[in-house]
């Protein structure tokens, strides 16, 4: 009876870890580049992603304003987000629109960088992207957001 306890307990300690891995998860290393950088993320008040995702740039330096938009088909409109690049949520960077679960590495080249462009998107909620559960699989692309509404590969990850 003793050994079942022991087992229950190992096993409970296990998933919680596993879980807690899963929501506070950040594969990037420190990163500097964030530091002071004000960031404002619109998000639906009942998506748990996007507040994982706005807690992950908050973790990374960024000074994080989140606005809980009742209607982010409006916010998409507003920024020129087409439908097929479009994610949960919609970051303001500056100048620059950040939409979807865009890992920093990205954030930094497009600061860096500072390309004449609207922002960069990565559309969908891919699995194992900043916020989002699970393990990376494939390759993630992240598209510019042309002035003249097109787009095109910004950067693969």
């Amino acid at each position: 009876m003793k050994n079942a306890n022991i087992f229950w307990i190992v096993l409970s300690l296990l998933i919680l870890g596993g879980v807690a891995g899963m929501v506070f998860r950040n594969d990037s290393p420190a990163l500097s580049s964030g530091e002071g950088v004000e960031v404002v993320v619109y998000r639906d008040a009942s998506c748990g992603c996007c507040k994982v995702y706005a807690d992950y740039l908050e973790r990374l330096g960024f000074l994080v304003r989140q606005e809980i938009e009742p209607n982010m088909g409006a916010v998409k409109q507003e920024y020129g987000i087409p439908n097929e690049l479009a994610s949960c949520h919609t970051t303001i960077i500056g100048d620059y629109v950040v939409e979807g679960h865009i890992p920093v590495q990205a954030i930094e080249k497009l600061l860096a960088e500072k390309p004449d462009i609207k922002g960069i998107a990565m559309p969908g909620m891919p699995q194992g992207s900043p916020g989002m559960p699970g393990a990376k699989i494939g390759v993630w692309k992240i598209h510019t957001l042309e002035r003249d509404g097109s787009s095109n590969v910004f950067l693969e990850l």
